[in-house]
């Protein structure tokens, strides 16, 4: 029996038609790739078409890498040493050197000095350049080093490299001259990052205090980390040395102070900005920096097989999709500063203005001697003109710096395919925005009618009780993927609402991933798109957070700070099956 004879031949031509129409679209699109040859394309999980190298299909199934035309990365060589000699030559020296201020003169501190229009345009040319010199120039200065003798790389260059490490020079002093204030250049920085293991860094302050203990006792007695941890700090009124000193109670934790590692006269470092560098200066060469407010279900170790950052060095995390058209037309301003980019950014949301946040930065896994440079290229974008002037305001915050910065010096990176998603709860019992006393919630909890003001508007006053919960959206914190779609860690605590003081913990039920659904900002809630988007937390991952609240009650109550830590009950965990509704969606974790 032929298969065809099931279909009807009116079927059977449609059928014939839509295949050839795909082969042909197919074979059109791979005769005008840049990537012929080397390159063939996959049509990836989500529907994405992206080039990739030949029997690389698991990886660039499971991961976006940013992969580049060969014909647009530009090696430094001899020719170009050679034409810095001439006039034109000449010229480019200046351009790369010349000031990015459109006020120089104001330098002396009466006025803030402005960025010209098109700063992001030249440290774009003088990031590739300086990658170019820098993989030229390192044979020779790793020579230089092994015989005792680094000082001759600037004072007694031979005469064919000369005009080469001049650029070198007057580049790093012009870009990156916090490195000069301790370092004799970026090789001698580069060299504290090769043998320094694996580690984890974090970036805490008083207030991160509340979440980064619990966070940091639960990678040692719920997931059992091994991993040494860095916590820096900037300054000693950030971090107290009470607290300090509890952190380095813990076994192989360590508290620094940023400042004493850098020079931040240049820099005026202050919250986000601290986190790059963070990684910079760490003493380890492989990094998972970790914001205070994360929780794993696993070792966090783990990342370090990860596929994409074997590949790569560097394993990157997507947020949720928010706010689609926000912000301006980020592909018309990438264009004004990328004259060539990855193959990564036009896949992107954020590219595509579908949506406003494209990375999250609260879990990053960096391999520093594979990325150095591109680490550089992040601190820049972290610095403070840079970030006052043009990156905070394009963006939010440091997380697009992790991945516009590796295009601006073109090193490839890899994210995880998977969006930000929720973990929580069935529906929404409790009232996002509302800050009640206890006894009040517990009267909403039952039902009785209250009058509740919008924290941003005291004269608003709606009469509310609680409803029936709609069941088609997961309610809670951000949820992250491992590169099988499978939960690994969430960010924002482990309260429903860390901003409020008697938000009650998170019930650990249920997750949705971004794709499937769409986001209720306001109240965190993740409504799904069509019936069985919904899943329900594994019992092995229920426990895992259960003993993570534990473990914050714990501390909540040896701090005796109730108007600090939160002092909660903690739900009881119930192994029920409907975790996803009815009985056991209301009493297990």
């Amino acid at each position: 029996m032929h298969l065809r004879s099931f279909f009807p031949p009116a079927t059977r031509r449609t059928q014939t038609l839509r295949i050839l129409a795909i082969l042909i679209i197919f074979f059109f699109v791979a005769s005008i790739s840049r990537y012929q040859g080397s390159f063939e394309f996959s049509i990836d999980e989500d529907g994405q078409v992206q080039s990739i190298p030949l029997n690389k299909h698991d990886i660039y199934y499971t991961h976006h890498i940013a992969t580049y035309d060969p014909k647009d990365i530009h090696p430094w060589t001899h020719g170009d040493t050679q034409t810095l000699k001439t006039p034109a030559g000449q010229n480019v020296l200046k351009l790369l050197t010349e000031t990015p201020f459109q006020n120089p003169s104001d330098a002396n501190g009466h006025h803030e000095k402005v960025l010209k229009e098109d700063h992001f345009l030249t440290l774009t040319k003088q990031m590739r350049v300086y990658r170019g010199l820098w993989k030229y120039l390192k044979e020779y200065y790793d020579e230089l080093e092994a015989d005792g003798r680094p000082t001759e790389f600037y004072q007694a260059p031979p005469t064919a490299l000369a005009p080469a490490i001049d650029l070198f020079q007057r580049i790093e002093q012009h870009t990156f001259p916090w490195i000069l204030s301790r370092y004799k250049n970026s090789f001698d920085l580069y060299r504290q990052t090769k043998n320094g293991g694996m580690g984890i860094v974090m970036c805490v302050g008083n207030y991160h205090v509340k979440f980064a203990r619990t966070a940091i006792r639960s990678l040692r007695e719920v997931v059992r980390s091994p991993l040494p941890i860095e916590i820096y700090y900037l300054g000693d009124n950030d971090l107290s040395k009470e607290n300090r000193d509890w952190f380095e109670k813990i076994e192989n934790v360590k508290t620094i102070d940023l400042f004493s590692t850098i020079d931040n006269s240049f820099l005026k470092i202050e919250i986000w900005a601290a986190k790059p560098y963070a990684i910079l200066m760490s003493r380890f060469s492989e990094v998972i920096l970790m914001d205070s407010d994360v929780f794993f279900m696993d070792d966090p170790g783990l990342l370090f097989n990860d596929g994409g950052y074997k590949e790569v060095g560097t394993m990157y995390f997507y947020d949720r999709t928010l706010f689609p058209g926000a912000g301006g037309d980020k592909k018309d301003w990438m264009h004004t500063f990328l004259p060539t980019m990855s193959n990564h950014p036009g896949k992107t949301q954020w590219f595509n203005s579908k949506g406003d946040h494209e990375m999250e930065s609260g879990v990053v896994v960096f391999d520093k001697r594979r990325n150095f440079l591109g680490l550089l290229a992040i601190c820049k974008l972290n610095d403070y003109y840079e970030r006052t002037q043009v990156t905070y305001k394009r963006t939010w915050g440091d997380k697009e710096t992790f991945w516009i910065a590796m295009e601006m010096i073109q090193e490839r990176y890899s994210f995880v395919r998977y969006r930000g998603g929720v973990i929580g709860n069935v529906g929404d019992a409790i009232p996002f925005k509302q800050v009640l006393p206890k006894d009040e919630i517990d009267r909403y909890n039952r039902g009785e009618a209250l009058t509740v003001t919008h924290p941003k508007d005291p004269n608003s006053g709606v009469t509310t009780r609680r409803e029936k919960p709609n069941m088609d959206r997961v309610c809670g914190n951000q949820l992250h993927f491992d590169d099988r779609g499978k939960p690994l860690w969430w960010n924002s605590g482990i309260v429903r609402n860390k901003f409020v003081s008697n938000s009650p913990y998170l019930k650990y039920t249920a997750y949705m991933k971004d794709e499937d659904g769409s986001w209720d900002f306001e109240t965190t809630c993740l409504i799904q798109k069509s019936p069985g988007a919904i899943m329900e937390v594994e019992w092995d991952q229920r426990k895992t957070a259960f003993e993570v609240l534990k473990v914050d009650r714990e501390i909540a109550l040896a701090a005796n700070q109730p108007d600090v830590f939160n002092i909660l009950d903690i739900p009881e965990l119930i192994k029920s099956e409907g975790a996803k509704g009815g009985k056991g969606n209301n009493e297990a974790v």
